[in-house]
């Protein structure tokens, strides 16, 4: 999830974990347990591969395994710092919970997370809550902050953070009661529609959980949809591609590999010459829900241009200098009830 979150998810970790021993310096170690997964973005700058980058980002610095050697050093390094006061062990548990549990909090977006390496490279992705939902980050963090102001002596500094797990926890579950409804709301206008699926498959939109992306795929084409859980009209519409699978034979490198391990067969491509290739990844829907023609809907892909040297590899991304926020927002909110 977004930066913010883990912050403050790292933070709560801290505090529940330490909290009573070292006060807000707990809430301060967790809030950078919950930060170093992120730093491979380090990594991902000075290699400036965009496609390479989806292998690194969300991989070893966020696999369970290594998470479990990594906590050593950090929490020799605070052992050291407080000069034995505490045990290590305290110390570990706040560093490997505070490293695990942003794993595990991404694991629940559509993006991906190699939580299993170097066993696995399975992008595990829950997809019932978008990378940045303030409605999940807000209130953890209100109620966390309210509990800072009472001494890390008082019974009710610990019960307070608590709540801040209670309640961030019970708005993840209601995702996953909201991705149950859209999934059977999909499923049926499909079956009316008498569209026959390989699979059917959902992800919120950015900022919510209440309007959600549909995506249907057969061997030959791909569905995508919104369903929004407070839309006046009922009846669901769906857009189709056609998948043109056959066409990547041409364009076979390890670059194509890659995106097509992102994607997770939710893809399509389009050839609009013998020696160029579109690759439209969507397991995010549609960016613009306006839209049908793949450059304007789909906003991210990748291009493959053949020729004497080999296979050039591009990932096209949108110049947002002319976007208003205001503007997503906007959209956002009206197909909400529309």
């Amino acid at each position: 999830m977004d930066s913010l979150t883990q912050i403050v998810l790292g933070a709560g970790i801290g505090e529940l974990v330490m909290g009573r021993k070292i006060g807000n310096k707990a809430i301060l170690l967790g809030a950078i347990a919950g930060t170093v997964p992120d730093l491979d973005v380090i990594a991902t700058s000075i290699i400036n591969d965009p496609i390479a980058n989806l292998e690194i980002h969300r991989g070893y610095s966020h696999a369970l395994f290594v998470h479990i050697f990594l906590a050593i050093p950090f929490a020799y390094l605070c052992f050291c710092l407080v000069k034995k006061k505490h045990n290590f062990m305290s110390f570990y548990w706040l560093w490997f919970l505070g490293f695990t549990t942003h794993a595990i909090l991404d694991g629940f977006t559509t993006y991906g997370t190699q939580l299993f390496l170097p066993f696995s490279n399975y992008l595990i992705g829950l997809n019932n809550i978008s990378v940045v939902d303030p409605l999940y980050t807000l209130p953890f963090m209100g109620i966390l902050i309210w509990a800072m102001f009472y001494k890390k002596e008082n019974p009710k500094r610990f019960k307070i953070a608590l709540w801040s797990f209670y309640v961030s926890s019970a708005y993840m579950l209601m995702t996953f009661g909201f991705k149950f409804r859209v999934h059977s709301q999909l499923d049926s206008a499909l079956q009316s529609q008498h569209i026959k699926y390989n699979y059917l498959y959902t992800s919120p939109t950015l900022f919510n959980s209440v309007l959600w992306s549909g995506i249907a795929a057969t061997d030959s084409f791909i569905y995508l949809s919104e369903y929004s859980i407070f839309q006046k009209d009922k009846e669901i519409k769906f857009t189709s591609y056609q998948r043109n699978q056959n066409d990547m034979q041409d364009f076979e490198c390890k670059e194509l590999q890659t995106i097509k391990w992102f994607a997770q067969d939710k893809f399509f491509v389009v050839r609009p010459s013998e020696d160029s290739l579109l690759f439209f990844n969507a397991k995010w829907g549609r960016a613009n829900f306006a839209k049908t023609e793949p450059k304007e809907s789909m906003v991210f892909y990748s291009q493959f241009t053949k020729s004497k040297n080999g296979i050039k590899a591009t990932m096209i991304e949108p110049d947002f200098k002319d976007t208003k926020f205001s503007d997503l927002l906007g959209m956002l909110w009206r197909r909400i009830w529309d």
